[in-house]
């Protein structure tokens, strides 16, 4: 037979009638922004129409879905009111069904989709991507499969995706591997802490920006763009009594010390007595959150309080000028005259010289003609000058500078905080000019720019960034550790807001009142951010047993006596006293070995407890060898240094430590005015030690210790069993008396020394 007839039932031409209208409906629905073109493949803001694995920059058409699912896929992703996660989980199961059905059929049908496609779907999800995005992958299967069954599009039937939300596991070797990526590594924060203490005058404008707002970050678990909606008057004072701060969380303690550092009255005399009727200033930070939360004032942690109004004051000042410039040119329609405007009139013509400073460019930073030509006559060209005397005025500049202005002046054009952060830029904290942060290049003084996420965390890492003519890492550019010596430390902004919710946790807030320091709508997210260690969850354990067996003793008949001990809770280590006195190939160790082993596995040079006495030939003879032999090989070092090799860097800064150490002892050790005798010990070392070396070499950083405040204070076995007194027995003074010799010990070391 010639013709063939196809019988085709009716209600798949109504599921196709149905596919149809809705494709066509939703194209004439107002798009998600104005960024892009519907008929685009890449919808900025929003999310591009690609297979899983591929990037956000791509644009190979190969990558495309297939032509079949494209009209359904936009319209899908375009229907409905969507949050940037909600098109996400949107975007991982049209992905899912494109591969599927591609891989099978060669194109994609929505109205004939079945539940065998939908468990591949499910099964590719969990193949392509992470155990958390897949999961959200099978919440859109399931959103997508209830839509067209909804909407009459594919014949009915029951699925249910079989990905299961991973476990929130607190121990095993995944756990720790998630705790390793999230929380910050503690040596990275010491040396922040050091380049932060630094003087003003010593920081360059990028370690102003970095160090500040990192400091920003540590008084509340904020997001790593948020302080960036911060006016220039963040800081919010406000005066209560003192009961009123305890009913909002302030400990008493906190209360003592604010008391102490406020202004006194004129009189020598300080309060001996905590009073509920003083009155305290609280300091806080009036933050805007992202993610639907809003304003919020936020508290300053009492030890944060001098740390963040530093920062707060080093911001100002760097963003005076921007914040000027901005508001000069809001208040006036004329050429806003900076600092470096030529004073000459509107109307003058100027040379290229006083039109390169007009726009912002200080030509006295170039002492050579060939310099400073190098540097103007690009920035003419690029505002579309004419490289010739006479051919502008400042009226003309006027309105080259007005029309190259941010998009959205006066307000400053926020990508994230959902469009409601409404900050000028004579007002923000961060206002800035173009290249103020760069090392290399020159500050334009015209051209506004607002730092992002990606400033602040390309500068706590090496950068990735590669040199276009070579493809290899750019060497000019210096994280903020490269920069003051302390290596190849990395940090990101988030891992902070990490850890202040884990101490958080451990330390006893609940569940709401920490969603509302972290600013989060939803208390259910706090999950994701406790990291509590397997040792803290068997601490509660065993505190919650101690307490059972507690309240169980006290109304028993039978008495029973539970100590709750630290490792510190015996004299010898409350007074920090060195029972032993081990030799040394250089001296000896006077560390105390009740407390810990030796740390430093017989690296006795990097030791700040280790001592030699002068006069001793023999160690000042080994210390000669040991600095020859490091001299040499921090030669080999420093080549590889050079040569460009892995993890050299590392090796060449500690050997270059130990060669200073030796260096410095071998002088003391040989100077004819400290006499024979006399004990040496250096101090102020880098506390690395060996599980530093064993965790760099095993790829895992040191994390910051989390305490548990609640624990650790003292407990009395008192109060833990209900005893009003409790009679300890006598003990012999006699077992402390070579404990007390040695404190002599240490005693005549330190005057000796």
């Amino acid at each position: 037979m010639s013709n063939v007839f196809t019988f085709t039932p009716q209600h798949e031409l109504e599921h196709e009638k149905n596919l149809q209208e809705f494709i066509e409906q939703s194209r004439k629905l107002p798009p998600l922004n104005d960024k892009y073109d519907y008929d685009s493949n890449y919808w900025a803001g929003v999310g591009n129409f690609t297979n899983f694995g591929v990037s956000n920059q791509d644009r190979d058409p190969a990558n495309v879905f297939d032509a079949s699912l494209l009209p359904f896929a936009k319209a899908y992703v375009v229907y409905g009111k969507s949050t940037k996660a909600g098109l996400s989980v949107k975007f991982y199961a049209l992905k899912a069904i494109n591969v599927v059905c591609v891989k099978q059929y060669g194109f994609v049908d929505i109205t004939k989709l079945t539940i065998g496609d939908f468990d591949q779907a499910a099964k590719i999800a969990r193949e392509s991507i992470g155990a958390g995005a897949a999961y959200q992958a099978g919440r859109g299967l399931n959103n997508l499969l209830k839509f067209l069954i909804e909407n009459k599009m594919v014949s009915p039937f029951t699925w249910k995706s079989p990905i299961k939300k991973p476990a929130d596991n607190a121990t095993g070797d995944e756990a720790d591997e998630h705790r390793q990526k999230k929380m910050p590594d503690e040596n990275a924060l010491m040396a922040l802490a050091k380049i932060s203490a630094a003087k003003t005058e010593d920081l360059s404008p990028r370690d102003v920006f970095t160090t500040s707002t990192m400091t920003l970050l540590f008084s509340a678990p904020a997001r790593g763009s948020e302080p960036l909606y911060l006016r220039a008057d963040c800081l919010h004072s406000e005066k209560m009594k003192a009961n009123r701060a305890m009913e909002l969380g302030l400990a008493k303690e906190d209360i003592e010390l604010l008391l102490q550092k406020q202004p006194s009255d004129g009189s020598d005399d300080t309060p001996s007595r905590f009073n509920y009727d003083d009155e305290i200033t609280l300091k806080g930070l009036r933050w805007y959150s992202g993610k639907s939360y809003g304003h919020e004032n936020k508290w300053l942690p009492t030890v944060m309080i001098d740390s963040v109004m530093t920062a707060v004051e080093r911001l100002k000042a760097q963003s005076a000028e921007a914040r000027a410039f901005a508001k000069m040119l809001e208040e006036s329609p004329d050429f806003p005259r900076h600092p470096l405007c030529p004073d000459v009139p509107e109307d003058k013509p100027l040379t290229m010289d006083e039109a390169a400073l007009a726009l912002g460019m200080d030509l006295s930073a170039y002492d050579t003609k060939k310099k400073k030509d190098s540097r103007r006559n690009p920035l003419l060209k690029r505002k579309g000058i004419e490289r010739k005397d006479y051919v502008v005025s400042l009226r003309d500049l006027n309105k080259i500078v007005r029309r190259d202005l941010p998009e959205g002046f006066p307000f400053i054009p926020f990508k994230k905080g959902e469009g409601k952060v409404k900050l000028k830029w004579s007002d923000a904290l961060y206002a800035g000019f173009a290249n103020a942060l760069a090392a290399q290049k020159s500050t334009c003084q015209t051209e506004l720019v607002m730092p992002t996420i990606n400033t602040l965390n390309e500068d706590l890492a090496p950068t990735k960034k590669k040199s276009r003519t070579t493809d290899k890492s750019l060497q000019n550019t210096l994280s903020v550790f490269q920069r003051w010596g302390c290596g190849d430390l990395v940090l990101t902004s988030h891992q902070l807001r990490h850890m202040l919710d884990t101490m958080a946790a451990v330390n006893g807030m609940d569940g709401e009142m920490r969603a509302k320091w972290a600013q989060r709508s939803d208390p259910k997210h706090n999950r994701y951010y406790n990291h509590t260690t397997p040792e803290e969850y068997g601490a509660d354990f065993i505190e919650d047993r101690e307490n059972e067996l507690a309240t169980q003793e006290k109304a028993s008949t039978t008495q029973i006596q539970i100590q709750v001990a630290t490792p510190r809770t015996i004299q010898e280590l409350n007074t920090k006293a060195s029972l032993t006195a081990h030799t040394t190939e250089f001296g000896m160790c006077v560390t105390s070995y009740l407390s810990e082993p030796c740390t430093k596995y017989r690296d006795c040079v990097n030791c700040n407890e280790h001592v030699c006495t002068k006069g001793d030939d023999g160690k000042c003879e080994r210390i000669r060898q040991r600095l020859a032999r490091e001299k040499k090989l921090l030669k080999q070092d420093k080549k590889a240094v050079d040569d460009g090799v892995q993890g050299a860097e590392q090796w060449y800064q500690r050997r270059k430590l130990t060669t200073e150490r030796c260096e410095q002892l071998l002088e003391m050790m040989e100077d004819p005015n400290i006499e024979d005798g006399a004990l040496i010990k250096l101090a102020n070392v880098e506390d690395v030690t060996q599980l530093d070396r064993a965790l760099e070499a095993n790829g895992k950083k040191r994390l910051p210790e989390i305490v548990n405040f609640k624990r650790v204070q003292s407990v009395s076995v008192e109060a833990l069993i209900g005893k009003a007194d409790v009679e300890l027995p006598e003990m012999d003074d006699s077992v402390f008396d070579d404990l007390d010799d040695l404190d002599e010990l240490d005693y005549m070391m330190e005057e000796e020394g």
